[in-house]
Parts: C-alpha cells; sequence; structure tokens
C-alpha cells in the first residue's frame, strides 16, 4: 500500500478529498435541463436532485466531524467515500426523478466525510503561516475540478447518456479511495466517553464566541458563490439560450477565476496583512454584486465578467478566512471543520433554493443576493478586526 510521504503528496491527497463534493455538482449541472426533458419533467424538479444534495451533504458534515474526533480521520474517510461510490452507481440506474433523488441524497451524505475531514486533516498537520499556504495551495487544485466538470459532463452528454456521469464520478473517486488507505492517522488525541456525549461538545464551539462569529459572518461570502453553481444553467442555458459546450465554457472559466484567487492569495500573504488582503476582497463582492444588478441582464458576457470578478475575490479570501475561523479552537478539530463545512453548504443551499425560484427578473434577483451578503459582512468587518488582532497579538 501507497504511503503518504511529503508535503506536496499530503496538500494533492487533500486536494483530492475535496474535489469529491463539487465533483459530484458540477459535472451534473449541464445534464439537469436534458433530465427534465427525458422524462418530461419541469427543470426546477430535477433542481431539487441538486438542492437536497447540499442538504443531507450539509447535515451529515456535523456527523461526520465529530465522529472522527472520536475514532480517527481515517475509518470515517473511508466509509464516506464508499457511501458515495455505491450511490454513484445507484444514482446511473434511477428511472424515475424520485429514485434520482433519494440516491442523490445518499451521495451527499458519502460526499460529507472527506468534506469535512479534509480540513481537520490540515489543522492537524500544519501550524501558522505553512497552514495557511497549505489551504491557499489546496485552492488552486481543487478549483480544476469546477473548471473541467462541467466541460466533462457537457462532452459525455454529447456522446452518452446522462447516466455516464454518475458512472465518471464514481471511477474517479474511486482512485481517490485507494490512495485514503496510504493515508496514515494524524489525529493526535481521540475523544473519550459515549457518543452520544460527544456530539453535546458542539456546545463548546457555540459558546467559542471568536469562533462562532467569525465563522457566521465570513461564510456568508460562500452564498452566491453556490447559488450560482444552481442559477448558471438557468442564466445561460433557459435565459440566453447558450449551448450546453458554451455554458461548460463560461462555467470553467469562473471557476478558474476562483483557482487564479487561490494562487494570488499564496503571493500576497507574503506582501500584505490578512486583515488588507481580506477588506480589498469583500469590498470586491460588493462591487461585483452591484455590477451584476446593473449590468447583468444586458448581455450574458456583462453577466460573466461581475460573476468573475466576484469568484476572484472569493478564491483570494477563502484560505484566510478558513484559518481565521480555525484559528479561534484548539481542540474538537473535527466538529470545528465540519461545522465550518456544514454553515457554508446551509447558506449555499438558502441560495441556491432562491435563486432557482421562479422571479420575474431572475437576474436582478440573483444580484440582489450577490451584493447583499458581502454587504453584511463588510458591515461586521470591524469586529472582525478586533479578531484577527487579538489572533496576531
Amino acid at each position: 500500500m501507497y504511503k503518504l510521504k511529503n508535503n506536496k503528496e499530503y496538500i494533492a491527497f487533500l486536494a483530492l478529498l475535496s474535489t469529491v463534493s463539487p465533483l459530484a455538482t458540477d459535472m451534473y449541472l449541464p445534464a439537469i435541463p436534458t433530465i427534465a426533458k427525458s422524462w418530461n419533467i419541469a427543470t426546477n424538479l430535477v433542481s431539487y436532485s441538486l438542492v437536497l444534495w447540499f442538504v443531507s451533504f450539509a447535515v451529515c458534515l456535523l456527523l461526520f466531524g465529530t465522529i472522527s474526533d472520536k475514532y480517527g480521520r481515517k475509518p470515517v474517510l473511508l466509509t464516506g467515500l464508499a457511501i458515495f461510490l455505491a450511490a454513484s452507481f445507484l444514482c446511473a440506474t434511477a428511472m424515475n426523478i424520485q429514485q434520482l433523488i433519494f440516491w442523490r441524497i445518499i451521495q451527499g451524505i458519502g460526499a460529507a466525510a472527506p468534506a469535512a475531514i479534509s480540513m481537520a486533516i490540515c489543522r492537524d498537520r500544519y501550524h501558522g503561516e505553512k497552514r495557511k499556504r497549505a489551504f491557499a495551495y489546496i485552492g488552486v487544485i481543487l478549483a480544476v475540478v469546477p473548471i473541467t466538470s462541467p466541460m466533462i459532463g457537457s462532452l459525455l452528454l454529447q456522446f452518452t447518456d446522462w447516466r455516464f456521469i454518475f458512472l465518471t464520478q464514481a471511477f474517479l473517486t474511486l482512485f481517490t479511495t485507494l490512495l485514503s488507505f496510504g493515508y496514515t492517522e494524524t489525529i493526535g488525541k481521540k475523544l473519550t466517553g459515549n457518543i452520544f456525549h460527544i456530539f453535546i461538545r458542539y456546545k463548546h464551539l457555540v459558546l467559542n464566541r471568536g469562533y462562532m462569529l467569525a465563522n457566521a459572518t465570513m461564510g456568508l461570502l460562500a452564498g452566491p458563490f453556490f447559488g450560482f453553481i444552481a442559477f448558471s444553467p438557468i442564466v445561460y442555458i433557459q435565459i440566453y439560450h447558450l449551448s450546453a459546450l458554451k455554458f461548460g465554457l463560461l462555467f470553467a472559466f469562473n471557476a478558474s477565476m476562483s483557482m487564479l484567487g487561490a494562487f494570488l492569495c499564496t503571493r500576497l500573504i507574503k506582501v500584505f496583512s490578512d486583515a488588507v488582503i481580506l477588506t480589498v476582497s469583500i469590498i470586491g463582492c460588493v462591487v461585483a454584486g452591484a455590477g451584476i444588478i446593473i449590468f447583468g441582464s444586458v448581455h450574458y458576457l456583462a453577466f460573466a465578467a461581475f460573476m468573475n470578478i466576484f469568484t476572484l475575490c472569493c478564491g483570494i479570501s477563502r484560505p484566510l478566512s478558513t484559518n481565521l475561523i480555525l484559528s479561534q479552537v484548539n481542540s474538537d478539530i473535527g466538529s470545528a471543520s465540519g461545522f465550518i463545512v456544514f454553515y457554508t453548504f446551509v447558506i449555499g443551499s438558502t441560495c441556491m433554493a432562491l435563486t432557482t425560484a421562479k422571479w420575474d427578473k431572475p437576474i436582478f434577483a440573483f444580484g440582489i443576493i450577490t451584493l447583499v451578503l458581502p454587504l453584511i459582512v463588510l458591515m461586521m468587518w470591524p469586529i472582525m478586526l478586533k479578531i484577527i488582532r487579538n489572533q496576531n497579538s
């Protein structure tokens, strides 16, 4: 069995774990209109297989994060990956929307394990500046999935049935699963006590003012990004009548902005403070939201341009905000990591439901969401700066 050895291998491994969840969503996006047409049902009904995937995923993040603090990262990780693999194959066998939604929910449950545990492993293994750089480099690799997945999904639709998208997800995740067998446990001290009592330890997170405030505030920036995932086929394919291939290219370019942002973060942290980088990024998100409201309905390229700005700023801020949140805790790392992703996906799922609702002016409604959430973060920013100063003191 191959064992992970150096720092580069670990970062690549953690990035692969983090790609399981976006792989299950982004590759599937171009197929939503196709599935609706093949079963002669409304597109928004098929979208429930995406929204409910996120709901089950978010809820189970809390479960797997805490269990990994008691039983270790590796057994929980392998269990989640096994569930994901089985559910992916079963999604490909669905004969109606009810079956597809059910197996997508199970798939979301399995995807929660690698999503929560990859962050916990990073927190276990790295500290200080090394952790910030690790999160940034993981973000660079992670962004490749949103770039390539919709294009792969679109190409599969050109030559095969949509069911092959789920088979492809399964086979790609199989490689990550095999690597996971070579991962050596990184948790220092496992929690003891009854498993049900361990879940009560979430109260320590709730009572941690710095952790809860940082998580609640910075997590809002992810809302419009996840809203775009669900809204993108609506705006590009249904509203602007673009082909699935053009949609894939536009989605991939937007995802490349996330990768560029994470890469820029690795360079900016050498020159500027975290406070300066995060402040500029939040202001950039506000500007992008205002641009979508004003210009998003004029042309699809205008919508794409301002959405790219938003994604770039999110890509820059995400490694630093994640490090800021996790720096507020010294124990229950799995629970803390799971709750971060849980909160992110609760906000994301809410925005996905809102952006796919039937609005008279859907682009304008999406723009409002994209503007309001970073505005809230900007208003809370003076308090967040105090937390950063206390962290650095």
